[in-house]
């Protein structure tokens, strides 16, 4: 299953985008954003990058996620 998911930009080449892709910088289409900076979050899915988004807001999601990842860990390893 894919999910939107904020990434930060690592490098901009023309349309494409770098984005730390949890640890792996992974090259994504981000041909529909203008004026894309480096270290800006953008929300991608499924190799494009929809759109820009707040660094607080991304940082907090992604917060969320390994949260999440770390409750189902536990909950694996207690089975």
């Amino acid at each position: 299953m894919c999910q939107a998911v904020p990434r930060r930009v690592l490098q901009i080449d023309g349309p494409r985008a770098e984005v730390d892709y949890d640890g792996v910088p992974t090259w994504v289409t981000a041909a529909g954003i203008a004026d894309l900076e480096i270290g800006e979050y953008v929300v991608v899915y499924a190799g494009q990058a929809l759109e820009k988004m707040d660094t607080a807001e991304a940082e907090e999601m992604l917060a969320w996620y390994a949260d999440l990842e770390t409750m189902l860990a536990e909950a694996e390893a207690a089975r």
